[in-house]
This record gives structure tokens, sequence and C-alpha cells, in this order.
């Protein structure tokens, strides 16, 4: 039974349509996970098999190479050595075998070892086509204990990176595992199989394989044993119960590698000695085998439980929708036949900002029910369970989440129908992508304040998509001039960047294909209000303007088996520019949608430090009004007429003023030094001191380096800095300094 959940304030079921993430697409597998020890061979006959099968691959024309990384495994190919390449037995190039005959002809796969762990796969003409493939058996000697692992460098070809588990490397010559934990419930619980399995042929010796149970747990019933192959030589004699202990004696040697499966074995607990919430373990030893501690279950009183399937945590993406990827199947069930109360109310609750976009159910006959979707809750409804049956059901899931959101998925039933809450991992949420940068302490009143790069690092390649815009910004400061970005990792191309109403955009005009891309953004410049409170200042990444609106069409329906023809509509407003994907527009609702009303998210809490807010109350104010006219011999502060042995001039552009004179004028309160041996300008102005040197474009205001629009120059041994940088440096904003083209005069108030 398969339902599509959009998320409706009506609680009822739908269908979402929504448009698939853009996450890398590989289909490449290992053919199974082998089982040896540190002096097992992987041969043509029982290797694994690696086959890449990607859409990627029918694009190729011509040469194709990637490098193969072994770890916990050394390869093993006949006639291997280091810097010479050889036809690699039993592979496949388009489903066509190599003819293994020694000489490597054009569409063949050739094996070049670099080291005995690396190697460089190659075929010299690989003609691409639908469905193109390319095999290879992973011929090798299992050497270290752990997973061994395959890994791909896909250096300029088309092949997908990745990691990939091929074989089990154990000390011992055996293995033991379980198919799955239980809820064990007050009485006799039945476990899960348990599986013992011979990495090689004689791994088990003669004598007692014990099975015992944690303290507080005693077996009820001994499994029922298979071993397979029959007649291997090897026999397992039934098994013997004394309380927690179970004893099997082991006689003879196999001469095939044997797989032996204990089922329907039971055990029992009294709640009078065993706690709620009390794990029970099973700890297999003797007979050759490397003592093994296995979780059969813990101990619980609910009378409907909830559990996860025992695989790795999927991820998802803050931000994203996740069309392509899947949570744990979740399973509810009972433990007790009858025991989850009908017409009482169960929920399974997600995190905020985790919302349901899709759910496919599956149960088995004993039960019947509705269930509906509200942002991050599934509720059940008119639950029936026959009678002395157990009901059971699994579901899968794919959310919206928020782009604040990161984290595990926990998933939490509760409701007066099962008892106390329980909680599961369904999956985790990490970052798209990743912003570093250092803290910049600044100064206020000015424009062009260089502070440091931003470093932006992708966590999977395509996490920047084309088309998309990325914008920062920063907490009431603007961002100035023309940023630049460099391309420091992968494959990525950037359309444009412009600083637009104090913001940075960046369009990306090709995606990564391979490789995670980081960007570097630098030249970054900033205009700063004098009305800046000091302190610290957040860098945000920001949903892109302006937006558009995209419908998506929901289905409605009820039943707990079909969705009905009669369909209502509900328009998503989001973007197709955006960075974000689940950004809902502005002002737009969010209750029936899978978006989120997220504008922003901070990504660095301290990206700029305002040292200077405004003139302290111990600086001078000014209190006159400066007149400077380009050539002239003279300059005004108010009324009075004060002479300049230098005048002001034009130089490459910029209004260029005398710096003691002009601040002088301004301000009997300033002072200013000049230091001949390091040829320094410094004003000391209240609590303001600003510090500049000839030919540097750098002034220090308080000691925070303040980008200047031109070097200081000495002109008939008087310091000159253009005009709107010494009005700056003195705490004078552009309403406070003006300039008369048709006079050639500048006014400082």
């Amino acid at each position: 039974m398969k339902k599509k959940l959009a998320l409706l304030l009506s609680a009822v079921m739908v269908v979402g349509m929504v448009p698939a993430t853009a996450f890398a697409v590989t289909t490449n597998t290992v053919s199974r996970i082998a089982s040896g020890t540190t002096d097992t061979t992987l041969t043509k006959t029982n290797a694994p098999v690696f086959t890449i099968e990607e859409k990627n691959l029918e694009d190729v024309s011509g040469e194709i190479a990637f490098k193969v990384t072994l770890k916990n495994a050394e390869w093993n190919v006949s006639g291997a050595k280091v810097g010479t390449a050889v036809e690699m037995p039993g592979a496949s190039v388009n489903g066509d075998a190599n003819d293994e005959s020694g000489d490597i002809d054009d569409d063949e796969l050739s094996f070049q070892m670099l080291s005995s762990t690396q190697a460089i796969l190659s075929v010299k003409n690989f003609t691409g086509k639908a469905g193109s493939k390319i095999s290879f058996p992973i011929l090798s000697d299992l050497t270290d204990e752990g997973e061994a692992t395959l890994s791909i460098d896909p250096m300029d070809s088309v092949v997908s990176a990745g990691t990939y588990k091929f074989a089990n490397v154990v000390k011992g010559g055996a293995t033991v595992s379980l198919s799955d934990t239980v809820a064990i419930k007050e009485g006799t619980t039945e476990i899960k199989t348990i599986t013992l399995e011979e990495a090689t042929a004689g791994s088990m010796k003669e004598g007692e394989l014990k099975f015992k149970l944690s303290s507080d747990f005693e077996w009820e019933k001994a499994p029922k044993l298979v071993i397979y192959p029959e007649n291997s030589g090897l026999t397992i004699e039934k098994g013997e119960i004394k309380d927690e202990t179970l004893t099997y004696q082991v006689k003879g040697a196999s001469t095939k590698a044997v797989t032996a499966t204990f089922t329907g074995g039971k055990i029992r607990a009294d709640f009078d000695d065993v706690k709620v919430g009390e794990r029970c373990d099973l700890t297999v030893s003797g007979a050759g085998i490397t003592k093994t501690t296995l979780e059969l279950g813990t101990a619980t009183d609910y009378s409907v439980s909830l559990s996860v399937e025992n695989k790795t945590v999927p991820t998802f993406y803050s931000g994203r929708r996740s069309d392509d990827v899947d949570s744990l199947k979740v399973t509810l069930k009972e433990n007790i036949a009858n025991s989850w109360i009908a017409g009482r109310k169960t929920t399974l609750t997600f995190p905020e900002g985790v919302k349901i976009m899709d759910v496919d159910v599956k149960k088995n006959e004993n039960v019947t029910f509705h269930y509906t979707a509200d942002e991050n809750e599934l509720k059940f409804t008119d639950v029936e369970v026959s009678k002395d049956k157990k009901a059971k059901i699994e579901m899968v899931f794919r959310f919206s989440i928020a782009p604040d959101f990161t984290g595990d998925i926990e998933a939490t039933l509760s409701g007066a129908g099962i008892g106390k809450d329980q909680k599961v991992v369904v999956g985790t949420v990490e970052k798209p992508i990743t912003i570093k940068a250092e803290t910049n302490k600044v100064a206020i009143d000015y424009r062009n304040v260089s502070v440091g790069d931003i470093l932006i690092t992708e966590t999977f390649a395509g996490a920047l998509q084309k088309g998309k815009t990325l914008s920062l910004e920063l907490d009431t400061i603007k961002f100035d001039g023309d940023p630049k970005v460099e391309v420091v990792k992968g494959d990525i191309k950037i359309d444009k960047v412009e600083t637009n109403n104090g913001k940075i955009n960046i369009t990306i005009d090709k995606e990564s294909a391979k490789t995670p891309a980081t960007l570097k953004i630098t030249n970054i410049q900033l205009f700063l209000d004098r009305s800046l409170p000091a302190g610290t200042y957040a860098l945000k990444l920001v949903a892109f303007d302006p937006y558009q609106s995209s419908e998506f069409t929901n289905s409605l329906g009820k039943g707990d088996d079909k969705i009905n023809g009669d369909v209502s509509s509900s328009a998503e407003k989001e973007s197709k520019e955006a960075y974000f994907q689940t950004s809902a527009e502005k002002g737009a609702s969010v209750g029936d949608s899978t978006l989120f009303d997220n504008r922003s998210i901070t990504v660095l809490k301290d990206y700029v430090e305002v040292v200077t807010a405004g003139r302290d109350q111990d600086d001078s104010t000014f209190t006159t009004k400066v007149k400077v006219t380009v050539g002239a011999n003279v300059m005004y502060a108010g009324d009075k007429e004060i002479a300049l042995d230098v005048p002001a001039y034009i130089s490459n552009g910029y209004t260029m003023m005398p710096v003691r004179a002009v601040t002088e004028a301004l301000s009997g309160s300033a002072i200013v030094r000049w230091d001949d041996v390091t040829k320094t300008v410094t004003i000391t102005f209240g609590s303001r001191v600003i510090s500049m040197s000839v030919g540097s474009n750098t002034m220090l205001i308080n000691g925070v380096p303040v980008q200047m629009q031109a070097a200081v120059e000495i002109t008939g041994e008087r310091a000159f800095i253009p005009l709107r940088d010494l009005g700056y440096a003195l705490g004078l904003n552009d309403s406070k300094i003006a300039w008369d083209d048709a006079t050639k005069t500048a006014s400082l108030n």
C-alpha cells in the first residue's frame, strides 16, 4: 500500500508532485560481500564483481581511465607488476568479456598496478552507448581485519567517486551475525535468526560451541539448526540448555565452508529481575570461533513497539526536498496481540524543520486504518486489529528539510493507544555547503572597507546547482564594490558575481559533476554607516530575489488503500532560482505546502566586528565649515581665510586635499603629527587616532585597516589624500562632504 502525502492543514492524504533534486546519480555496485580471514585470496571464481553502470558512460567516446584503491586488501592480478599494464581477468566492457589472450585490445579493460593497493584501470577505445557498463572481479588478498573496501578516484573520467565494501575480514575462522533485534516482553520471546559462517573450510574446530545470554535472561527453547552444505564433514549436535547458557558439540571438520543458521530460539525474561530498557546480549564462543557478542533485543513493556532497519543512516540536506533519498524503514508492530487500543490517537512526529513529503506504507492483513499527514506529523485513525492477531506496519518516508535544520531526524511514536513514547532515528541532515571565514575587525564611517575572504565548500558535487543563485548578506551592514569568485576545486562554472542592494549574488552557470566544488570570494568590501553600534555582525545565506511562482497540483483523497480521482490544487510559491529549494516566497502561506518561511540562515555569527561605534563622547565636534578650491592659494574656515602654501589639486581623477591644513581648520582640537623617518601622518581627534603612510592606500583608524581611494602623496612637502577619504577618516559621511564641479570647490562640514 503506497501513499503520497503532501502537507495540508485539512490533514488528508495527497500526492505531492515535486521536482527531483539534483544529486549525483550513480549505479556502481558490488555483486556481494565476501567473508574471509587475513590469509584469504579472492580469485576469479569467488571474488565479488564491481560494476560501473551510470548514464554518463554513454557520452564517452575514447579512452577512459580511473584509479582504484583497496583497504585491508592487496591486489592479486595474474602477471601484474608495478608500471606494467596487463589484461584484467574476468572483466567485461559493455557486456563483452575480455578474451584473456594476454594482449590488451583497444576495447578491453587493462590493469596497471601502482602499488600493492592501488591501480589504474583503463579502456583505450571505449564506445559509450545506452546501458554501457564496465565490470571486473576484485582479485585480491585479504590482509587486515575489518571491512575490505574499494575506492574509486575518477581522475578525469566521468566515473563517479565512491567507496564500496566488498568483504568482511576476520581474525577467527568464522563470523557470527544476527538478522535483527526484537522487543523482549515479560515471559517468552522468540529471537531472530543467528547465522554462523565459516570464512574458509575447516575454520570451526571440534569442541563446545556456547551461546550465553546476559544475566537475568534465560534460554526457554533451543533454536532449530540447519547446516549448509549438509555433507560438509562437519556436524553440530543438538544443544543443551542450562539457565543462560546453550551449549552445542561441534564434531569433525568441514571440507567446504559451512553456513549454520539457528532459528526459532526462545528466551525468557522475568520482569521482577529484568528492568524495562535492559539489553539482552548473546555471547558466542568456542569451537575455534572468535568470541562475539550480539544484541538480541531490549526488555520492553510497550504494547506497540517502534523500530528501524539496521542499515547506514541516510543523509538528507538542509533546504532540500528528498525525492530520491528515502528514510530508514520504520516498523510499527504489536508485541502483544490486540494491544493497540482501537479508537485512540496514535501519532508519529518528526522534528520541527522536517516536513513529511511522501510516505510508502505497507501493512499485514491483520490491521486496517486511515492515516493523514500534517506537516511533521503522521496520524493514525480508525485502527482495527483482527482478534488475537498482531498488527505490523512498515513505512519509508521522504522529507522536505528547512534551510536552517541540521542533525538527526528522530521519529517519536506517541498516543494513548500505544503506551509510552518511543523514539528512533531515521536519517540525519547535513548542510549542502559549508562557509568559512575569519572575523574582521572594522571601523565605521568608511566605504571600500576591505575584509577577509569567504570560502564556500560543497558537501557533495552538484550542491550548487546550475541556474541557482547563492546570495550572501550581513546584518545591517551592506557589501560594497565588486567582489571576485575563484574556483579553487571542482569543475563548477560561475555565470556572474555582483553586489546588488548590499548583497553578494553568485549565479551558477555549470554545476560540479565529479568533485565537490570549493569557491573563494575575494576583494570583498563593505560600506559602514556611522550610526552602527559596536559589536559583531552575522553573515547570512539568504533567499535570492526576485522570486517566481510555480504551482504544484495536489491530489486529495480518502481511504487507506486508494487515492480518489477528485483533485484540488494548491500553489507552492517557491523560487526557481534560489539556492534554497524549500524557502517560500516572502509572504506566501507555508502551512499547506512542503516549504518553510525561512528567508535566511546565519552561517557565521561574527564575520564582522565593529570596534568603533560612531564618535565617542570625548570626541570633539566640528564647529566650522571648510571650503577648498582646486588650485587656490587660500581656503576658508567659516568666514576666516587661511593661506595655503600648497593648493589642492586633482590626481588620477581624485581631488587631493592637504591633510594638516584641512584637519586643523575643521577643528581646533585635532592634532596632526608627521614622522619623517616612516613618512607617516598621524591625526589625533578625541578618541579617534588615524595614521597613514606615503605610498600606501590603506589608513589605520584605531588600529583597523581601511582602504583608501588612492595612496598618500607628498606634494611641496605636504601630505595629500583624496577628499572623501579625509572626510571619512574624520567622521564625516557623504551628506557632510560636497563637491561643486563647476567651481572645482570642495565643502566639508
